[in-house]
């Protein structure tokens, strides 16, 4: 069998029962509704006011059922743009001398944290469906022969991954307390590549000291929030942060880490035959990864072949034939596009590999 690459989007994320992006800020205030939970005054104001001023939304007394809530991906690329043009909005500014001085700074990182923590609820009870694949893959006796790469920040599956003992996971850095898999002694261990091309909620970052730092298979990102001692780094004592792409646009890939990452990736992906894309409908935002595909796909001597698996229970058909036609024109009509779900491929991969 030639090595296979397993893309992973969010609608396998979602098939395990993580919300959709689109969804993020409704479950997140009808969240804190239920709880009565405003602990966190100054995050919560901040997002209210920022919703009531740039989408004329109330979130605290609006009836959130009847609310047209912006996606993540609108809310998150105004203040990207905005900090691109060094430009600001009234009452939201840059850095600068005034009372709301790098306001869109703030109002960005409590939206990363806002979906850190919705993603973090969401997925601490899930069906499994990545440790399916992982063990199916593993009695195949394939495991050996995959690529994993996810644009997904949750840790679904490096958590599958790390479950199997003869795993060592490489995820293309190296981590301050977790070693390159390359320098393992042990020969017995299969070294299985995940790329995270968009960051990974289990990934901190001190940008003093320019280290990265692993916080093994949880979602550590919410500790920034939870415990502000392990916002610190041990080393410099410096306020650690995400290391986070968001679905915009307008993506700041200047993270050195992530550089590396991405490198990584087309390096692996060139010796792939087969890529398999799983819930992932190939958005238009998504510029970088198809730019990355298209290198792959073009940038060899042989075909690539390419299968998508992004059905799910009540999908719309209209909405089928628009993703086809977003796959075909970038990447040519010879795709095998199937009806099947995540679930489907989970339980028996060896029907598409």
């Amino acid at each position: 069998m030639r090595k296979t690459a397993i893309f992973l989007g969010g609608g396998a994320s979602a098939a395990e029962g993580a919300p959709v992006q689109s969804m993020l800020f409704k479950k997140y205030f009808k969240a804190l509704k239920a709880e009565n939970n405003y602990s966190d005054f100054q995050r919560v104001s901040e997002l209210s006011a920022y919703f009531k001023q740039m989408f004329f939304i109330d979130v605290l007394h609006d009836d959130l059922d009847d609310i047209n809530f912006p996606t993540f991906e609108e809310a998150i690329s105004l203040l990207d743009l905005a900090v691109r043009k060094r430009q600001s909005f009234k009452d939201f500014d840059l850095e600068n001398l005034a009372k709301s001085c790098n306001r869109i700074g703030f109002i960005r990182q409590y939206l990363v944290l806002l979906m850190a923590e919705v993603l973090e609820d969401k997925t601490s009870a899930v069906k499994g469906l990545h440790q399916v694949l992982i063990e199916r893959l593993g009695e195949l006796g394939w495991l050996s022969d995959m690529v994993f790469l996810s644009t997904n920040y949750d840790v679904l599956i490096d958590r599958a991954l790390a479950s199997r003992d003869e795993i060592a996971l490489d995820y293309g850095v190296d981590f301050t307390n977790y070693p390159s898999p390359a320098c393992l002694t042990d020969k017995d261990k299969i070294i299985v590549k995940l790329y995270k091309v968009h960051g990974s909620l289990n990934w901190s970052y001190c940008p003093t000291c320019n280290m990265l730092k692993l916080i093994k298979y949880q979602q550590g990102i919410l500790k920034l929030l939870t415990d502000p001692s392990q916002a610190l780094c041990s080393n410099c004592q410096s306020v650690k942060t995400p290391v986070i792409v968001p679905p915009t646009f307008f993506k700041d890939m200047s993270n050195s880490y992530l550089n590396i990452v991405w490198h990584k990736t087309e390096t692996s992906l060139k010796d792939i035959g087969h890529l398999i894309f799983c819930g992932y409908s190939f958005p238009d935002a998504d510029m970088h990864i198809k730019y990355l595909i298209k290198r792959i796909q073009t940038n060899r001597t042989d075909s690539l072949r390419i299968t998508v698996i992004n059905n799910y229970p009540g999908k719309k058909t209209e909405k089928i034939i628009e993703e086809k036609k977003r796959y075909s024109r970038f990447l040519g009509t010879n795709i095998c596009f199937t009806n099947d779900t995540f679930e489907n491929f989970c339980s028996c991969p060896e029907k598409f590999l």
